[in-house]
């Protein structure tokens, strides 16, 4: 009989944080032969990342429609162009409903609540089937990437909910009375996968590509821009900083923020009209990433609200000290007060005045950097994070036992 298969849902392929904790998830349950197919519901650009680890069914929502130019100006004229859209649409999703009914699918595995209204109304074939979500979004985040009616309804067919951190769950339990029995913490990083790339980084880079100087003290951020994420937090607490600290080079770099953001220019323009267009430096998203997060001394999490940001446990694996806000998210649950500082929420003064005492003190930066990566490495050990995985999917779906299960 063949094996049934696990099918993985992501909303899209773009650089973010749950979607590279996927996809380091889907990396090492292949390796452990665990049979998987994925449903993108939107590209991005690690697409090709996905499709070097596993097969892929393509849903695009917002489908473009093609006929030839005749046929369009005369539809566009009358209603019946509004049903053509809907049955051509309707024709493509019967065929990529086919597509996934082919393949053998014995659970379902979504991956953020971004994906509630693709599970509720496209899925509707797959709802007898059990289902595991993993959640990486707070209040904020499920106001802007779902609505209230899909993800109730995926929250009451889900089987077993994963959440990022202790935070998360508890928003899930007491917001949406989800059965805390049926409720996993947990996050993924491949630390060996990371050391390995870091062995390669340009340690450089921000001197060459930035013109940064080589004894600069780098206070670094990470994220795609948006006003969730505190770019303008993180401005705020640059000028008070580089103010406090000068003449020391004291330099803020945000890894993330880029043109293509809707509050890019806002930012931007903050930075300029504050002078320090020289001293805060905004890099486009990249692949490169990691290279820039190497060269920093600091990481400040300007969030207002993250869930438990990727870039923190890679931070803390580089023995790089934190400065997070409390009741913003997961990331106090780590850092707690021996891998950096939780500061009150959005107290811009004493976020600013932890990074004055970092930038200050290059041996406490030592030692709280190393208390991180220790941390990381025993609270999120890769191989047990990948088992308890794969026990929550064992309950659901019988896997085959890999040659690294047996080790």
């Amino acid at each position: 009989m063949e094996q049934k298969k696990i099918l993985f849902v992501s909303h899209d392929a773009n650089r973010a944080g749950s979607q590279l904790l996927l996809l380091q998830l889907l990396r090492l349950l292949k390796e452990r032969g665990v049979p998987m197919h994925l449903l993108l519901c939107s590209g991005g650009e690690l697409e090709k990342e996905f499709e070097a680890v596993v097969s892929i069914t393509r849903l695009y929502q917002n489908i473009n429609v093609t006929t030839t130019p005749l046929t369009g100006k005369l539809l566009k004229k009358v209603p019946l162009y509004k049903y053509y859209q809907q049955h051509s649409a309707q024709k493509i999703n019967e065929r990529i409903a086919a597509e996934l009914s082919h393949q053998n699918i014995g659970l379902v595995f979504v991956n953020s609540i971004a994906n509630s209204a693709v599970y509720c109304d496209f899925l509707k074939f797959l709802h007898h089937l059990p289902l595991v979500t993993f959640v990486h979004e707070l209040g904020m985040a499920v106001k802007l990437y779902s609505h209230e009616k899909q993800l109730t309804f995926m929250l009451k067919k889900t089987g077993h909910l994963i959440a990022v951190s202790h935070a998360v769950a508890n928003y899930y339990i007491g917001k949406y009375n989800y059965p805390e029995s049926q409720v996993s913490t947990f996050t993924l990083i491949d630390h060996e996968h990371i050391d390995r790339k870091l062995q390669s980084v340009q340690r450089d880079i921000l001197e060459k590509t930035y013109n940064v100087p080589k004894d600069a003290i780098v206070i670094g951020g990470c994220g795609n821009a948006e006003w969730r994420k505190g770019n303008d937090i993180f401005n705020w607490i640059a000028k008070r900083v580089i103010h406090k600290t000068s003449p020391l080079p004291v330099y803020f770099v945000w890894v993330g923020a880029g043109p293509q953001h809707e509050i890019y220019e806002l930012i931007e323009s903050d930075i300029r009209l504050m002078g320090l267009s020289d001293r805060i430096i905004l890099i486009p998203p990249t692949p490169r990433a990691l290279d820039y997060i190497n060269r920093f001394d600091v990481l400040l999490l300007s969030s207002r609200e993250d869930p438990y940001p990727l870039v923190v446990l890679e931070a803390a694996l580089q023995e790089i000290p934190v400065v997070c806000f409390e009741d913003a998210g997961g990331a106090p649950e780590l850092i707690e007060s021996d891998a950096g500082f939780v500061v009150p929420y959005m107290d811009i003064s004493a976020a600013s005045e932890a990074i004055i005492q970092l930038a200050l003190d290059p041996s406490l930066r030592e030692t709280l950097g190393r208390v991180g990566r220790k941390k990381v490495l025993e609270r999120h050990n890769t191989d047990k994070s990948v088992a308890s995985v794969e026990a929550i999917i064992q309950k659901y779906l019988p896997l085959p036992v890999s040659e690294k299960q047996n080790q």
